[in-house]
């Protein structure tokens, strides 16, 4: 799956000089008034500019500390589909940023991609709910974790830059299993009546109460009929199935 271009959301602050310069500015013509009338407008202006100057301020500080909340944002959707938060539920459009704890949920026919900020990509296919219970990027440090929560329906995750980072986790809870991911593409969801995870690229380790399994060739896959089950031994699956899982989640 190609890497989406993400934008980041590093926003430079103004600098608090620059207001305090502008205001002394404003100040300087204030005070060139001479006639009483003069006076008074100027320093009806003087008031009106150091308050848009304090207004755009404080809204700059305020949009910068609410992007930083934020671990991605929706690049895809076709048909019907919801982000849920603490503060509700809204639409799920394009440009739609997500934080930790939403939770992504899709309709009928529904599709719904969201491109994290390292861009890590996933793709839900129809009637799914994914939770992003943690997500955590921080190159400078070499640190990132990415725990999803995928509650219902199929899924494609392909891992992005946070894979390349020293000390990292990445880890998709499914109704059966775990799936411990390391520099992949795979896809989970119900298939066939059984739980199956194919492996695209890289190579996940899936664990189940019955036991684990890792798949590390591209091509293999594995069905997991409950979370009491063992996973079943990792095999190629036929070109037929895997295009039924393929589609399931293909953006049209």
């Amino acid at each position: 799956m190609p890497s989406v271009p993400y934008l980041s959301y590093d926003a430079a602050a103004i600098p608090p000089t620059q207001a305090a310069f502008s205001v002394k500015l404003m100040r300087c013509f204030c005070q060139r008034g001479q006639a009483p009338a003069v006076r008074v407008l100027a320093a009806c202006l003087c008031v009106a500019a150091a308050l848009a100057i304090l207004i755009a301020f404080r809204l700059s500080w305020a949009a910068e500390a609410d992007s930083a909340d934020h671990v991605g944002r929706i690049n895809k959707v076709q048909n019907e589909a919801e982000v849920i938060s603490a503060s509700g539920t809204e639409a799920a459009l394009i440009g739609t940023q997500v934080r930790m704890k939403d939770e992504l949920c899709t309709g009928a026919d529904a599709r719904l991609q969201v491109t994290f900020r390292d861009n890590t990509v996933l793709t839900l296919g129809e009637q799914a709910r994914v939770i992003i219970d943690r997500y955590v990027y921080d190159p400078e440090r070499a640190i990132g974790e990415t725990v999803l929560k995928a509650a219902a329906g199929a899924f494609r995750f392909a891992a992005g830059r946070m894979d390349s980072l020293k000390d990292k986790n990445i880890l998709v809870s499914t109704p059966v299993a775990q799936i411990g991911v390391r520099g992949t593409e795979f896809w989970g969801g119900p298939i066939d009546g059984t739980y199956g995870v194919f492996l695209i690229e890289g190579e996940v380790t899936v664990t189940s109460q019955g036991g684990s399994v890792t798949l590390s060739g591209s091509g293999q896959g594995i069905d997991l009929p409950s979370a009491l089950d063992p996973p079943g031994p990792p095999s190629p699956w036929p070109a037929e199935k895997v295009a039924r899982a393929v589609e399931s989640v293909a953006l049209h």
